[in-house]
């Protein structure tokens, strides 16, 4: 504690310095000038500035700036003053190389340092907040960054002895098999939270392996739906599936897009309507854009978690029930590309818009004996111009 106030009055006291000592020599050399434009331009400026750089360690020193920062904020007033001190100092030597030399030369050089003195006072201050605001940010990554492994790690830990001890006492007690199947359930919840969590700190860039800039890649949209479709199969044996008409369309996209289609796939599974669900899922070319469509016959996700998400934030009266959607969400803003919701009387709409990529060096399109078969598989490229238009293949519902 007691070296951080000593470096922070260090700092405080070169400030006051950078505007002091300049301050005190054109006080001293107004008293030989009787000119009204040389006291003026060399002497009232020059004080001005100076003297502003000595007031400014007072509001300094008192700012969230000090201490971290006061050094930073001398170094920019520093160096103001020396870059056009030495300007001038270029300039008067010059003008002495061409003739007599200029009338008090050394008033010139130092009244230059005194306004570069304000000058780097200012953009000192301007670099400081966002320097702190950039450190705050980073501090505050840093942090969500454990507290998310944190909690995953203690979740699934605790909710995997949960889960084993459940199905014991299941099979031990008698009529306890309801109860067992609610605790179950809530497990699967909090197990699916936690999963949640891990890909959104892989989508923020906390975990991700090349950082938070490096996530473009080139997805296969029909690879992806096929095989999320081909696992929710099985986990959801009565629900009905109907995939994209194409043999392979590939867009630019963050590498998690095959959990995006996880979740909104299986959201609707889920959350369909009575009886057997039924989910039907298309990919169409709109111009230079791809769109994947899923419908389901639910009753659709509420309005108002619809516009949380559009907001971005939640509050305490405003809130999603999970991650789900927003790991969508920021997955989908990665991407570059653009989410919508539409409800109506016979289900809910997701429609997600990726960049199509025509031509993509490296990655070449699945051999015939990979793809499932169909009768009439048509690729992508022929689809429909539009996605809002109905699927020429017959692939909507």
């Amino acid at each position: 504690m007691r070296t951080t106030r000593l470096r922070n009055a260090a700092g405080l006291g070169l400030l006051a310095a950078v505007g002091l000592v300049p301050l005190g020599y054109h006080l001293l050399s107004l008293s030989t000038m009787t000119d009204p434009a040389a006291i003026l331009t060399g002497a009232a400026v020059p004080i001005a500035c100076s003297a502003l750089v000595v007031a400014a360690t007072v509001p300094v020193a008192r700012s969230p700036l000090s201490p971290a920062y006061t050094l930073r904020i001398t170094g920019w007033s520093a160096l103001g003053a020396l870059t056009l001190g030495a300007v001038a100092l270029l300039s008067v030597t010059f003008e002495m190389t061409q003739g007599p030399p200029p009338e008090g030369p050394l008033v010139v050089i130092v009244g230059a340092a005194s306004i570069g003195s304000a000058f780097g006072l200012a953009f000192g201050l301007t670099d400081a907040r966002q320097q702190r605001a950039q450190d705050q940010v980073e501090r505050a990554n840093a942090q969500l960054t454990v507290l998310n492994r944190v909690l995953r790690h203690n979740i699934r830990n605790a909710m995997t002895v949960v889960s084993g001890r459940v199905e014991l006492l299941a099979e031990r007690v008698d009529g306890g098999g309801e109860s067992a199947a609610v605790v179950a359930e809530n497990v699967d919840r909090l197990l699916s939270v936690s999963e949640h969590a891990r890909h959104i700190g892989a989508v923020i860039g906390s975990e991700g392996p090349d950082g938070p800039d490096d996530v473009e890649a080139v997805v296969d949209l029909v690879e992806v739906v096929e095989s999320v479709i081909e696992r929710l199969g099985t986990e959801h044996p009565d629900a009905e599936f109907d995939g994209p008409a194409a043999e392979t369309c590939r867009v630019r996209a963050h590498p998690l897009t095959e959990a995006v289609a996880s979740e909104v796939i299986e959201n609707a599974a889920v959350h369909s309507g009575d009886g057997a669900p039924r989910v039907s899922v298309s990919i169409r070319r709109a111009g230079d854009a791809v769109a994947v469509r899923v419908a389901d016959d639910g009753p659709g996700i509420p309005e108002e978690t619809v516009e949380t998400i559009r907001r971005g934030y939640e509050t305490s009266m405003r809130h999603t029930d999970g991650l789900g959607l927003w790991l969508v969400q920021w997955v989908v803003d990665r991407s570059d590309a653009h989410l919508s919701f539409e409800s109506s009387g016979e289900g809910q709409v997701v429609r997600i818009r990726f960049e199509r990529v025509v031509e993509t060096e490296g990655v070449a399109p699945r051999a015939a004996s990979e793809r499932s078969p169909r009768a009439a598989d048509p690729p992508a490229a022929d689809a429909a111009d539009a996605a809002d238009a109905p699927d020429a293949a017959g692939t909507d519902d």
